[in-house]
């Protein structure tokens, strides 16, 4: 009986390990490959010169190229109010960061692509600083050649 329950114990030391919804949307947009894109996001971030409204996203070789408002194709803005928010990668890098430091803020909502991985919806509470929240949504994604 003794060698019994050491047989259970010793199992239920190694539990399978399960990808995380996080590591699995990771890993597919990974595995896409896909580096040149096009993406028109919904983003709100509140707090001091922060971006907001409508914006349309070029990607190339996974550098943002150029960032315009939905509004006003014409008008291009200037990227490095953007840098946190302006390729996938760094969407992913936010997610991975809020994952890991969970007493920093909370992620209220979360959505992946089914397909590609890539988030296609993030909303997040900053718990550190009052009224510093980011919502994040891709309304369209294209990929380029």
């Amino acid at each position: 009986m003794l060698s019994v329950l050491a047989t259970q114990s010793s199992c239920n030391i190694f539990q399978h390990y399960t990808e995380s919804n996080f590591d699995r949307n990771r890993r597919l947009w990974r595995e896409s490959k896909i580096t040149n894109y096009r993406m028109t996001v919904d983003l709100q971030k509140t707090g001091h010169a922060a971006p907001m409204g409508k914006f349309i996203i070029t990607v190339r070789g996974g550098v943002a190229e150029s960032i315009k408002s939905a509004n006003d194709p014409e008008y291009v803005l200037r990227k490095d109010r953007f840098e946190k928010y302006d390729t996938i990668d760094k969407i992913f890098e936010i997610i991975e960061r809020e994952e890991k430091e969970k007493w920093y803020s909370d992620i209220k909502e979360m959505e992946y692509d089914s397909k590609l991985g890539y988030p296609k919806k993030l909303r997040l509470d900053n718990f550190s600083a009052m009224d510093d929240e980011l919502f994040f949504q891709v309304l369209q994604f294209e990929v380029l050649e």
